[in-house]
Parts: structure tokens; C-alpha cells; sequence
């Protein structure tokens, strides 16, 4: 029992379960959600391989992520 180092009271262990997002993991998120929120994501309306987007729309929907949000891919830019 010598051989035992004693725990020393108030250090808290490491959270288990699913680790913290990155910085940029995060950053990601916002951007998404911001062009959501703005209205400049819509999914293309044609059953063609690259369909047309609404006016104002600048990124296409393709699809979701694990976490539920869309995928994004940029088809025009906005000079406004």
C-alpha cells in the first residue's frame, strides 16, 4: 500500500463521452446557419445535374450532415 499515490481532493477529471468541437468545426456551423437565416441556401429545382437556384440563392443544398444540418455548396456569388 506504500506504493499508492494518494488523490489529491478538488482535481476534476476529464469529461467523458463525446469530445468538444474545433474552432473551425464551429465556425462552420455558424457560417451554415447564417446562410440559412438569410435565406441564400434553397436546393436546386430541376431533376438536372445542376439545376437552377432561386433569385438571391448563392449556395445549393446537397444534402445533411451527421448533426442535422445541410450541405453546402457555393453556386454564384452576391455583389449586394
Amino acid at each position: 500500500m506504500a506504493g499508492k499515490p494518494k488523490k489529491k481532493a478538488g482535481r476534476a477529471k476529464p469529461a467523458r463521452g463525446k469530445p468538444g468541437k474545433s474552432a473551425a468545426a464551429k465556425a462552420a456551423e455558424e457560417f451554415t446557419r447564417g446562410v440559412l437565416a438569410r435565406g441564400e441556401a434553397a436546393k436546386a429545382t430541376k431533376a438536372t445535374k445542376r439545376g437552377k437556384l432561386p433569385p438571391g440563392a448563392t449556395h445549393e443544398i446537397v444534402g445533411e450532415t451527421e448533426a442535422g444540418l445541410p450541405k453546402l455548396r457555393r453556386r454564384r456569388f452576391s455583389l449586394a
